[in-house]
């Protein structure tokens, strides 16, 4: 949202502060939580760490979140303004549009009289109704549309049973976020999938015993079934995800407790009392923000001693070094956090194009062999008659290639994410290719069998 006006990164900075600051309050302000299960939930592993310390837009739509989450019991007396704030929760990312659509739907029901004893319920005319109805479905839509524009939701799945079973172990991940810890801990899970499986099926039944209210138990299973569809069936992505099932739980009992007017207490004595079913959630939720909070301090103190990523020590060594040589990069995932820092957009050689982010749309970009690369920048070099720099994130084998091209720098150490880590820089000079060469692909070993024969 915030590069739409400007490129410049402590914009981000600033509007990342500001939303994380915002939810924080709004939860601490509002949540009929227990303070201390609130506080740590504000200082633990998605609060502190992933929502707060790293700039992405889930502060915006935890913010927008949570102010839905309030300004439920006064739904029907500020009606156009709690249907602004799902239209607007529905454009921060696909689980914004999750939650917007599920408790829209949960709104325009409990208007039309289809649940009983709906508590604060009002009457709304018919054109309020309607009106109601057209701003939440324009919000849906039009975040619907962008999403699925990128994503490819109309393509056809394949039947992955590792990512089925992955996805089976996300509600117990996404409570307790229990890394390996090792020096890149990020996105890993301390136990195994075979404990987290049934423990995820634990979390639920106990959930449907806790939840009194079966609209908010519908509407919680129609947000679980996104999430675990989104999981099994199109990407696996990373704890930030996977919190989703906790924070869609915590918003519904939140729900709950706001209009029945049972605030969860966390006395020793009633914290796993199966006879008050709202207290069996507070305890749940008391031991889950434990373990957040312990994870986030680890989190915290590994990002306070090392790197996150590469991209900054990248960043900085370009701009004193070579500032303005032409860039380009072989993917957009790892050259747009660079592009960042420098604030300037990198050429990609897959696409052939000057980009500044990176989407996923495949049918845009061409899947090229490390030679290849270097091929299609040996032929960028010759038209514009310059020397290129290229940001690669994998090792190339320069010493078979017929090219001028040599490596200048190499960053591969002390960075906590795991995957993507390392960087390396290259340089490429307008050299033409000799006629007896011809380059076919990255020399490989041959296979065993022919090394028998």
């Amino acid at each position: 949202m915030v590069t739409r006006f400007t490129h410049n990164l402590q914009a981000l900075k600033v509007s990342q502060f500001i939303f994380a600051v915002g939810f924080v309050f709004v939860f601490l302000r509002y949540a009929p939580f227990h303070r201390v299960i609130k506080v740590l939930f504000c200082f633990g592993y998605y609060g502190l760490f992933e929502y707060g310390v790293l700039s992405r837009l889930y502060a915006l739509e935890l913010f927008t979140m949570f102010l839905v989450c309030a300004l439920y019991p006064k739904r029907f007396t500020h009606w156009f303004l709690y249907l602004v704030l799902l239209a607007v929760n529905a454009q921060t990312h696909l689980f914004g549009l999750y939650f917007s659509g599920v408790m829209g739907l949960l709104l325009f029901t409990e208007a039309l009289g289809f649940w009983k004893n709906v508590p604060f319920r009002e009457k709304i005319s018919h054109k309020k109704l309607a009106a109601g109805i057209l701003i939440w479905t324009l919000g849906c839509g039009v975040s619907f549309w962008s999403i699925t524009h990128f994503l490819g939701f109309g393509q056809p799945h394949i039947l992955d049973p590792y990512k089925i079973q992955q996805a089976s172990t996300r509600i117990w991940q996404s409570f307790f976020p229990v890394p390996e810890f090792t020096f890149h801990f990020w996105n890993t899970s301390y136990l195994k999938t075979r404990y987290e499986i049934p423990l995820s099926i634990l979390l639920v039944l106990l959930f449907i015993y806790s939840l009194k209210s079966s609209r908010l138990l519908v509407s919680l299973f129609l947000m679980y079934a996104a999430l675990f569809y989104f999981f099994a069936f199109k990407f696996e992505l990373y704890l930030r995800h996977h919190a989703h099932f906790f924070l869609f739980t915590m918003a519904m009992f939140w729900v709950s407790a706001s209009y029945n007017h049972y605030p969860p207490s966390i006395e020793v004595k009633n914290l796993f009392s199966f006879k008050n079913r709202t207290q069996l959630f507070s305890g749940i939720l008391l031991l889950a923000v434990v373990a957040q909070a312990l994870t986030g301090l680890y989190a915290v103190s590994m990002d306070y001693r090392y790197s996150f990523h590469p991209a900054k020590d990248v960043a900085a060594f370009l701009q004193k070094n070579y500032p303005n040589q032409f860039l380009a990069s072989t993917d957009d995932f790892h050259a747009s956090t660079i592009g960042a820092y420098m604030e300037r957009p990198i050429f990609n050689l897959s696409r052939g194009e000057m980009r500044t982010f990176f989407d996923f749309d495949d049918a845009a970009s061409n899947y090229l062999t490390p030679f290849q690369n270097l091929q299609w920048a040996q032929a960028l070099a010759q038209k514009k008659k310059t020397t290129i720099l290229i940001i690669s994130s994998k090792k190339i084998a320069t010493e078979f290639s017929p090219y001028s091209v040599k490596l200048i720098k190499s960053f591969e150490y002390n960075y906590i994410l795991l995957f993507d880590k390392h960087t390396y820089l290259y340089l490429m000079e307008p050299n033409y290719l000799q006629k007896p060469y011809l380059v076919a692909g990255t020399p490989v070993a041959l296979p065993a069998a022919v090394n028998k024969q």
